[in-house]
């Protein structure tokens, strides 16, 4: 990226978030439909999903755009956060036009206000308005939780919502066990995307909404992204409706939940044995927060689980002795293949909490 200044530091860190524009994600669709190609979802989806590629080349040549909302430098120059976009604006960086600098409650009301209709003018989808506190110096006096800043909260606008039949009852199984139900719904459209399914959370929701199989439910997007059943239509309930019950046994390896004492989920108690269990340990192992492995992704992590690569975290620090194997391998050069026994080997030097996370223990966090 070409600067168009020349008094910004040395060194800094900017910060920002990939996105798509709704017509060029429109355009792209088009495109698959018109090559036979199956259509992706929505363009939060391909955003994210693109970012994660492996491959640097096709993730340039796809259409995505992106505002950038923080600077940090060592020796920051700024005083406030509105000072410090204004200036990156200046060098050249894209910045969200639409942002204000406000003094009181009031006008922060009135431009949410304002936002929760202009926001369907935008090229692009926003679920809400994220609020921060101007002053660096009270940024640093406020400080960060384990997950996000204390100078910053978002406000959601109302979720989109539709009514559709609740068609099955799917289950997922995480890295920890815990199975997760999954309304698959009747096709319906919802806030610019079309939806199929829906989270169910638990087995209380089930019951809290006493689901039966063909039932006519309401559907919102929560935050506007993640789709879920807030309720039932009762009177549209057939006579011979049965009533959803939940699995006794794990979807993937077929053995007996259990659910802990004070527990809403149940849980896979086959954790050497259960494929996405055994993949999601060795994923989060892998992860930004955890390990941090450079050349490693999800979707290498399963394939080499499907060829018997891997099955234990430890099994990535044997990779080195497949070298042969891996060449044989689509999509996997030489260069693909130094670059992951590089991330690996650098990964022995990460710290003591970096590897305790790394293992996902249960209830054992980053903050722990």
């Amino acid at each position: 990226h070409q600067l168009k200044a020349s008094n910004y530091p040395c060194q800094f860190e900017i910060r920002g978030e990939v996105f798509m524009h709704k017509k060029a994600f429109e355009r792209l669709n088009q495109e698959r439909l018109d090559n036979g190609e199956v259509t992706y979802a929505n363009p939060r989806n391909f955003a994210s999903g693109t970012v994660k590629l492996q491959d640097s080349a096709e993730v340039a040549k796809r259409p995505l755009d992106c505002f950038l909302y923080f600077f940090y430098a060592h020796k920051n120059q700024f005083k406030t956060h509105w000072e410090s976009l204004q200036t990156v604006k200046s060098w050249g960086f894209p910045v969200c036009e639409h942002t204000a600098l406000c003094s009181n409650i009031q006008e922060v009301l009135a431009f949410i206000k304002t936002w929760e209709t202009e926001r369907f003018k935008l090229s692009y989808d926003i679920d809400g308005i994220v609020l921060k506190v101007n002053s660096f110096a009270q940024q640093e006096e406020l400080g960060f939780t384990a997950k996000s800043p204390r100078w910053a909260i978002s406000y959601k606008y109302k979720a989109a919502s539709a009514q559709t039949i609740l068609e099955s009852v799917g289950y997922q199984v995480g890295r920890t066990g815990a199975v997760t139900p999954v309304a698959h719904l009747k096709p319906v459209l919802l806030a610019g995307t079309t939806v199929k399914r829906a989270t169910l959370h638990n087995a209380n929701e089930i019951v809290r909404l006493n689901l039966y199989e063909g039932d006519t439910v309401y559907v919102e997007k929560g935050g506007e992204i993640i789709p879920k059943i807030t309720g039932v239509n009762e009177a549209l309930r057939n006579a011979d409706a049965q009533p959803i019950i939940y699995a006794n046994n794990c979807p993937r390896c077929n053995t007996f939940l259990v659910r802990k004492e004070g527990e809403a989920a149940y849980y896979c108690p086959n954790d050497e044995g259960c494929p996405p269990q055994i993949v999601g340990k060795i994923q989060h192992f892998i992860g930004r927060k955890a390990m941090n492995i450079d050349g490693l992704g999800d979707e290498t992590i399963e394939s080499f689980f499907k060829k018997g690569f891997l099955h234990h975290i430890s099994d990535l620090y044997e990779l080195n002795q497949r070298i042969d194997e891996l060449r044989t391998l689509e999509r996997f050069g030489e260069k693909s293949i130094t670059n992951m026994i590089s991330g690996i080997e650098k990964s022995k030097e990460m710290p003591f909490e970096k590897v305790l996370f790394g293992l996902g223990i249960r209830c054992v966090g980053e903050t722990v």
